[in-house]
């Protein structure tokens, strides 16, 4: 596997300065959690991985009520200082974020086991413990990639699995697609992206779908969408209000992204807000009766590569 079982022990040997951001999350001490804030998480989406991380933490300890386990999440919450207070009362994300993640583990576990040689890529990864959450079958390898700075924290606090690997770097590095195809020519890929796409510019994203296409003929890739009147209002977000970072893309109709190329093709487009409905205000059980609506604030869409 060359390069890719090389570069979790690569996060360990970066920069004085990537060093320094390393060591701000580690600290313990809670008294200095205004200045790690200001420092580790400036000029980059970083922050933002904490939105979903502390969600699912919440929901964890909900117990047997939960949509979502996951004791990994709970325990890094207590480990990473920040003022996660902030995003207390955040309703509509704190449902939103967890039935996205139970939608795409359940994604993760059927194309596990309907594939014989199945890889899980997991794009723009934060503190996500899917693998230690899908892994059903030993056959299966999953590799979990985000910004250098990210992946150095991650190795520290959540080693790899045994059948993980870490890949500090971009999701639109096109060599580093080259050589996760070249190291398992056989595998069928599964490329996951949750609370990512929305970050970049449409330009972007219909990049990544071109190397992807390039590269991996016949992978799916499934992600979350922000719909067009999410990112026209984010400022009144109840999460992202709250962080420097905003949406700079939002999509209502899934089949549009079948016109960038006629060999992607849609595989399903969901709502959030068909799952778990007891768990939402009234007035979002209300909008779920129009999908069509529903899909202007968020939904989730899978596609294939041929």
């Amino acid at each position: 596997h060359g390069f890719f079982h090389r570069t979790a022990s690569l996060a360990a040997g970066y920069s004085n300065r990537q060093r320094h951001s390393l060591c701000n999350v580690l600290e313990t001490d809670k008294t200095r959690t205004k200045r790690m804030n200001s420092t580790f998480f400036a000029d980059t989406v970083s922050e933002t991985l904490l939105i979903p991380l502390y969600m699912r933490a919440k929901e964890s300890r909900r117990g047997e009520k939960a949509i979502i386990r996951d004791p990994v999440a709970e325990r890094l919450v207590e480990q990473i200082p920040y003022d996660y207070s902030k995003f207390d009362g955040a309703v509509l994300s704190e449902v939103g974020c967890n039935v996205r993640a139970w939608y795409l583990d359940n994604v993760v576990r059927d194309y596990v086991k309907s594939h014989v040689n199945p890889i899980i890529v997991n794009l723009g990864c934060g503190f996500d413990a899917r693998t230690q959450r899908t892994t059903i079958e030993s056959s299966a390898r999953y590799y979990s990639l985000d910004l250098p700075e990210v992946i150095a924290a991650r190795d520290r606090l959540l080693p790899p699995a045994e059948n993980e690997t870490y890949v500090p770097g971009s999701m639109f590095d096109e060599k580093r697609m080259a050589e996760l195809k070249s190291a398992n020519p056989e595998a069928e890929f599964l490329f996951i992206a949750e609370g990512v796409v929305m970050y970049f510019r449409e330009d972007e994203i219909k990049s990544l779908f071109q190397k992807l296409l390039k590269h991996f003929p016949g992978c799916e890739i499934w992600f979350d969408l922000c719909g067009t009147l999410s990112v026209k209002n984010q400022n009144k977000h109840d999460t992202v209000k709250k962080v420097s970072t905003r949406f700079n893309w939002g999509l209502d109709n899934g089949r549009d992204i079948e016109k960038w190329d006629s060999r992607i093709q849609l595989i399903r487009q969901s709502s959030q807000g068909l799952f778990f409905r007891n768990r939402y205000p009234f007035f979002m059980r209300v909008m779920t009766i129009s999908h069509r609506l529903m899909f202007r604030f968020c939904s989730i869409v899978g596609y294939r590569l041929s």
